[in-house]
């Protein structure tokens, strides 16, 4: 437990500023978007949940790589630390997955305040939505490593060329992400969030591997 205090420290000395920017920007948007809601406006909450929902995946996402290449500039970190990669990732992992909590409650806490002032409760969001941007989050995140890292190797051999090459990557995880999406409107909660977390451990894993053979070997 000790080693993940530290691990959790480390990141925020390391990511405060970027993770405060994320934050201010997301409530910024969240009132300008709710503010219709609030004196009255028509406002489709099914759209509001998803275009909140992709916002928080996406910024989570990208705060995940951004610590991932910050920290990746200090190859001592990975060449000598007593940590495995799998909590050096998994530290990264976890606190991007707590922005999305975090933003989640923000967002649910506007809501509620639009839903007081104006009457509308279709702002306000439920578990179901929690539930399916925490596994998007998840994939979303395993996939960026792997695409990253496949990336980063191509990019040493290849140069400029890499970038395009790694669009194969990128649509094979594109691809993937709407078989799980289908998979998610087919099955039941239980079985589909299943299936996602498995498909995302996989690709976390195959990304975590990767690395490690890069940075070390």
């Amino acid at each position: 437990m000790t080693s993940w205090n530290g691990l959790l420290r480390k990141e925020w000395v390391l990511m405060k500023y970027s993770l405060v920017t994320f934050i201010v920007v997301f409530v910024v948007i969240a009132v300008s978007s709710f503010a219709p809601m609030a004196v009255g406006g028509i406002v489709d909450g099914i759209d509001l949940t998803q275009m909140f929902s992709m916002m928080l995946i996406f910024m989570a996402t990208s705060f995940f790589l951004h610590s991932l290449h910050t920290d990746t500039k200090q190859l001592d970190v990975w060449l000598h630390s007593p940590f495995s990669i799998v909590k050096l990732l998994g530290v990264k992992a976890f606190t991007s997955i707590l922005f999305v909590l975090g933003g989640f409650i923000i967002w649910s806490g506007i809501g509620v305040g639009a839903y007081f002032i104006g009457g509308f409760a279709d702002g306000i969001p439920g578990l179901t939505p929690l539930l399916k941007m925490l596994v998007n989050t998840f994939f979303f995140i395993s996939a960026g490593l792997l695409i990253w890292v496949i990336y980063k190797i191509l990019e040493i051999r290849l140069g400029w060329l890499a970038s395009i090459i790694s669009l194969i990557p990128i649509s094979f995880a594109a691809i993937t992400w709407g078989i799980l999406i289908a998979v998610w409107e087919t099955l039941e909660l239980p079985a589909s969030t299943f299936i996602y977390i498995i498909v995302s451990i996989v690709l976390f894993a195959g990304g975590a591997v990767l690395l490690e053979k890069k940075v070390r070997y």
